[in-house]
């Protein structure tokens, strides 16, 4: 079953196009890991999918239907790039950003029950934050951090995750963590896109690449010959300066 489908999508600032006639299918199940160059739309690709921005031509559809008609945002739980920036030095807890993610789609207004506190502790569980729920936001590590806007995002057990760069600013061990409870989401049959600048890491992990070059799709496919695709037209890895997908 295709979770995500992108029909000829397209985005421009108006001073050219950052991709265009994009055209793929994302099945149930799968772990993609979104790569390319700094400025080639991937966070955008991702925004589109999440309904947070609008293509400048085409459709993106989730599960059939087309994301400005789809209406069920229960099945998809999203991580942005950086979110702590923005919580940083608000005085909210833990388990109080974890609760918060119980609010989708149902509005402000919502007033929470048994189920959605024990939903919130699951995640607590889950995610190894117990122990964290009280302690400010702004006060945990990158790694930390990660995991309560991950638990967030899963606390309505969405079966699509889409995630932008969500190892960004952690240490190689908070690192290993986090896509280890990736790959375990993936096993328990959640499908997960993630935009990723890690490519050693995301190899081990993901079973998809989706590589975007100037202008548009360059490959689609299992992650390690997507990999040795890059390596074949002139690209490196390890994340020194040289690596044009840093």
């Amino acid at each position: 079953m295709d979770i995500i489908t992108l029909k000829e999508l397209g985005f421009t600032y108006g001073d050219g196009w950052l991709f265009r006639h994009l055209s793929l299918a994302i099945g149930q199940g799968d772990f993609v890991a979104v790569i390319g160059a700094n400025g080639v739309g991937k966070s955008t690709l991702l925004r589109i999918i999440a309904h947070i921005m609008a293509p400048s031509e085409g459709t993106a559809y989730l599960y059939g239907t087309p994301v400005d008609r789809f209406r069920d945002w229960g099945r998809v739980g999203y991580v942005p790039q950086n979110p702590a920036r923005r919580q940083r030095t608000f005085p909210i807890t833990v388990r109080e950003v974890v609760q918060l993610g119980r609010l989708d789609g149902r509005g402000l207004c919502h007033r929470f029950n048994d189920g959605d506190r024990a939903a919130v502790e699951a995640m607590l569980q889950r995610f190894r934050l117990t122990d964290l729920q009280q302690r400010k936001i702004g006060a945990l590590s990158g790694g930390q951090q990660q995991r309560v806007f991950l638990a967030r995002a899963m606390v309505n057990d969405p079966e699509l995750l889409l995630l932008d760069e969500p190892a960004t600013g952690i240490d190689s061990d908070a690192k290993e963590d986090l896509y280890g409870l990736l790959g375990e989401l993936n096993r328990q049959g959640k499908t997960i896109v993630m935009v990723s600048h890690d490519l050693e890491m995301a190899a081990k992990y993901a079973k998809t690449s989706l590589c975007l070059d100037d202008g548009g799709l360059c490959f689609f496919g299992d992650i390690r010959a997507g990999l040795h695709h890059r390596h074949k037209h002139g690209y490196f890895f390890g994340g020194g300066p040289a690596d044009p997908l840093i």
